[in-house]
């Protein structure tokens, strides 16, 4: 087989592999992440922008507070700019939001007098050292460590996210049995649940494995915040997209969601 110039070409540059088959053309698609900054109300927004292969212009703010835009690479960055800046206060509470959550959590040291919050309401907590056995109690007026490695925040830490999940997996039970209710005329079979710890959501859907996953940290929200997520990961298995469809189910069989939703983002 008589070499062509263009597998002579990538001989050279190293793909003797590539050119003994005389293939021609080696595409390399690189995504592009380049960083831009705007200023809103005297404040900079610093954001990172990535051309993709996508129908929408995607912004998330990240729980690490960092701004990320993904676009196609045919949208004009000049309509881009708009965008962020007309988002801008939505911008900035986010990131406020997860700063103070995540200079709450360092606050916690899981010593006697730190606040803990159990189906939203604030809770003392006492640490008690454990002559038997590691335990937590709830009573009306604080929620109590037994626990013999008590100078250990690690350890304090542990026993308390044991509890709470032990104490959220009743809880969230019983809402879906609740919510789902609302919503089986429409053809939503009941999901199997799971509950564990999850870093920037409150609930997530499977809708191939017929199952939902709550955040062991809502059981800190009330109980109406718990509900909400329920419904919303629910209505999930209708609309996959949050779409139009989506919210006005919602608001049928809940109006007051939106109300539910604003609490969990202060919280």
């Amino acid at each position: 087989m008589k070499e062509s110039e263009p597998g002579k070409a990538l001989v050279k540059l190293g793909f003797p592999y590539i050119a003994k088959y005389n293939l021609t053309f080696l595409v390399i698609q690189v995504a592009v992440i380049m960083e831009h900054k705007i200023t809103y109300a005297g404040q900079e927004i610093v954001f990172t922008l990535q051309r993709k292969k996508v129908k929408n212009i995607n912004l998330k703010v990240r729980p690490d507070g960092t701004v990320n835009v993904s676009a196609h690479s045919r949208v004009p960055y000049d309509y881009i700019e708009k965008l962020v800046w007309n988002k801008a206060p939505w911008i900035l509470k986010q990131i406020n939001h997860f700063k103070q959550k995540q200079a709450s959590v360092q606050r916690i040291k899981y010593e006697t007098g730190d606040i803990v919050y159990f189906l939203g309401r604030p809770y003392p907590l006492r640490i008690i050292n454990a002559k038997k056995k590691d335990m937590v109690c709830l009573n009306k007026d604080e929620i109590q460590l037994y626990i013999n490695n008590w100078e250990d925040p690690s350890m304090k830490e542990q026993l308390f996210y044991s509890w709470l999940k032990e104490e959220a997996k009743p809880v969230f039970a019983d809402s879906l049995e609740r919510i789902h209710a609302l919503v089986i005329d429409f053809g939503i079979a009941r999901p199997s649940l799971t509950v564990r710890t999850m870093k920037t959501r409150w609930g997530s859907c499977s809708r191939n494995k017929g199952k939902i996953t709550l955040n062991t940290e809502l059981i800190k929200m009330p109980k109406k915040c718990i509900d909400y997520v329920v419904l919303h990961e629910l209505a999930h298995f209708l609309y996959r997209k949050h779409d139009s469809r989506f919210y006005n189910f919602l608001s049928s069989v809940m109006p007051d969601w939106q109300e539910r939703k604003k609490t969990l983002e202060v919280k």
